[in-house]
């Protein structure tokens, strides 16, 4: 079954799909994968860098379909020479040896055009050194080393090929399933031992790493192929955070699963890249119908307004050279931010973003004035006596939008049991980020609401449970707030930002963890917030 999924994806795949999981396949043959296109690259012709288990650097070209003489002549030859010619600059590679370049395609290579590959190669043997060559990766080759790469390849323990194919099967055009990506890397990570089973070893684990990557990256590929940058971002997230998991679990060393992680951070900021590129050709942000879209348009603009904002933030961080990329990206949440939407307290981590990129474009009142209007709203919602409410960062948009939408569409066969008011997960990190604007008489005004609800929170058993889309141990914790409180007691509190829950595995990046809490909005909490908060402040400004 497992072969006929190779073979389905190879007709499948598009460039950006086919990336990733070729990526994973030299992953498990012990290719150390230094250099994934990003977004404006200038390496020219190479798409992927790696360095060989010799420690000769590698650079390929990636391409799809079969290549024809006309293809070969037209499209593709004058990026060919670049890839074999061109020198690889990287701090990475050691430029003293010529690198080897391979030219690789899900599909055939017409006759035509291998026999001008062949005169090349000849030529250059002839007139420059056996150095510059090009070695030729085809389809037949790619489906032989997946399946030979066996157990490298497939984890030996993925039990849940029904999900698996699910997820494969899936249109690709909607929103992820993450908890069924979720229960697939629940299956396929060893978290849990069996009654007997002894510890998997590193190289194990390694192992699984880099084919559950494979497997994540098939198993989102209709995705890939619609182009739904959104959903590729919360699979890769999701990725990530299993296999931080596992490090965590057994105190895996950072070699075991760096090569990987960097893999998919990569394609995190290229998925980032090309969603802005699919906004930048768009003149509307409407899906479908527009009537119909009208319900939900400001929950997706909300959404869209975080990764940007992530985008732009990562940009600061990585000093990436000014362009119009820029402008744009400032642009467009300077024009969208009338329509962000608090659909649920799922949507703070997404506010959050936008508002630690908007503080650094807009020097007014005006973020201030969005975190004092946040706590306000939850306030109002999640009142003790309301009528209206706020649901828990455990309700997803799709979750809890048919109940919002109630009135106007008339009721829907589910109803809700748990009921939200009374209580908040994030008006504690909200209030303690707004005591950090000093305005002391706002807060004071602000407070007997804010004593109204119980402050809620979720505490993961360990450093693991913690990237579980699902905890199996953990505490919840309520903390009624007092209800007159000293302003310099109050503000201790909230400058504090040691961030000591945050897993060491991750918090050397804090990019990554604010895209984490977008996907998994349920492990935030007000630490979290307030060493973000610190941590956002460090980014250069724009």
């Amino acid at each position: 079954m497992l072969e006929r999924i190779i073979e389905n994806w190879l007709d499948k795949a598009t460039e950006r799909s086919f990336e990733k999981p070729f990526c994973y396949m030299l992953s498990a043959e012990g290719h150390t994968i230094i250099h994934l296109t990003r977004h404006n690259s200038m390496e020219m012709g190479k798409d992927i860098i790696t360095i060989a288990p010799d420690g000769t650097p590698c650079a390929f070209q990636l391409k799809t379909g079969n290549i024809s003489l006309g293809k070969w002549a037209n499209d593709i030859s004058p990026q060919i020479d670049k890839l074999v010619f061109g020198k690889i600059i990287h701090p990475s590679i050691n430029t003293s040896s010529h690198h080897r370049s391979y030219f690789v395609t899900n599909g055939k290579i017409h006759e035509e055009a291998s026999r001008l590959i062949d005169d090349k190669n000849r030529t250059w043997k002839n007139q420059i050194g056996t150095n510059f060559h090009l070695k030729t990766i085809v389809r037949d080759e790619l489906a032989s080393k997946a399946k030979k790469l066996g157990i490298n390849l497939w984890p030996s323990e993925l039990t849940d090929t029904k999900t698996f194919l699910e997820m494969f099967l899936e249109n690709g055009k909607g929103v992820l399933p993450k908890e069924k990506l979720a229960s697939l890397f629940e299956s396929t990570f060893p978290l849990k031992l069996r009654d007997g089973e002894k510890a998997p070893s590193e190289n194990y684990c390694a192992r699984v790493i880099a084919s559950a990557g494979i497997l994540c990256a098939i198993a989102i590929s209709s995705f890939s192929n619609e182009n739904n940058h959104a959903a590729e971002i919360e699979a890769w997230v999701l990725y990530i955070a299993y296999v931080l998991a596992l490090a965590e679990k057994w105190n895996l060393p950072s070699r075991t699963y760096k090569n990987e992680v960097e893999i998919a951070t990569q394609s995190l900021y290229n998925s980032l890249a090309h969603l802005c590129d699919e906004i930048r050709g768009r003149e509307e942000l409407i899906e479908g119908d527009i009537l119909a879209d009208s319900y939900i348009y400001r929950v997706r603009v909300t959404w869209l307004l975080a990764l940007m904002s992530i985008y732009a933030l990562w940009r600061c961080r990585d000093e990436i050279d000014k362009d119009e990329i820029d402008d744009f990206l400032r642009e467009f949440c300077r024009e969208k931010r009338s329509q962000l939407k608090l659909w649920g307290e799922a949507a703070i981590p997404q506010y959050l973003a936008f508002l630690w990129y908007f503080r650094k474009i807009d020097a007014t009142i005006e973020p201030k004035t969005l975190l004092q209007d946040l706590i306000l709203l939850i306030c109002e919602l999640n009142h003790p006596m309301g009528k209206k409410f706020l649901a828990t960062p455990y309700y997803e948009a799709e979750d809890i939008l048919p109940h919002l939408l109630a009135p106007i569409l008339g009721p829907g066969e589910d109803s809700l049991e748990e009921t939200f008011t009374g209580h908040s997960y994030t008006l504690e990190g909200l209030v303690h980020l707004f005591v950090r604007t000093n305005r002391k008489q706002t807060m004071k005004s602000l407070w007997p609401d804010v004593t109204r609800l119980a402050f809620v929170s979720f505490e993961p058993g360990n450093s693991c449970e913690f990237y579980r889309w699902r905890c199996e141990k953990g505490t919840n914790k309520t903390v009624i707030p007092k209800r007159t409180q000293e302003w310099d007691e109050l503000k201790a509190l909230s400058f504090e930002s040691e961030g000591t829950c945050i897993p060491p595995t991750i918090k050397n990046d804090p990019i990554l963890l604010l895209l984490f809490l977008c996907v998994y909005p349920h492990r935030m909490n007000a630490e979290i917030m307030r060493w973000l908060d610190t941590q956002m402040k460090e980014i250069p400004r724009p």
